[in-house]
């Protein structure tokens, strides 16, 4: 384990803590939709920064050769993408479907967002054939589709 994914995993209950210290401002009975929003925003801007902070590290590292080339999707991308539009559309259906959530219930919706981002924050779907790959370097593909 690298010494910004233990940085990154210590960061988690910090993060859960936070929510839960502030689940007493936070709305008391949110919908559903407004949950799916919340965390799906949260996995892609814990992605969008573990992916900055790799790419301001690689300026200063030497350059691997040529990248490589495959179709293939990041599976953190691709669950945090789905969950907006799917927060969207429960919130744009105008469904009354809510949830009482308990400042605890914030904080565990957090830790439990932010640890799943790092357990599949390796994980890519290649596309052919269609499985899950781990690859730790997956800013080095270039997505091809052909």
């Amino acid at each position: 384990m690298t010494h910004a994914e233990r940085l990154e995993l210590a960061l988690i209950p910090m993060g859960a803590a936070a929510a839960w210290a502030m689940g007493a401002r936070l709305p008391a009975a949110p919908g559903v939709g407004t949950l799916l929003l919340v965390g799906a925003v949260l996995l892609l801007l814990q992605g969008l920064l573990r992916d900055l902070w790799l790419l301001w590290r690689r300026r200063t590292a030497p350059t691997a050769g040529q990248p490589r080339r495959m179709a293939c999707l990041c599976l953190e991308s691709a669950l945090g993408s789905t969950g907006v539009l799917a927060g969207l559309v429960v919130l744009g259906s105008g469904l009354p479907w809510r949830i009482v959530l308990p400042a605890w219930g914030w904080g565990l919706l957090v830790g439990s967002v932010l640890a799943l981002g790092f357990t599949i924050k390796d994980l890519v779907i290649a596309l052919r054939p269609l499985r899950l790959v781990r690859d730790h370097e997956h800013l080095n593909i270039v997505v091809g589709w052909r």
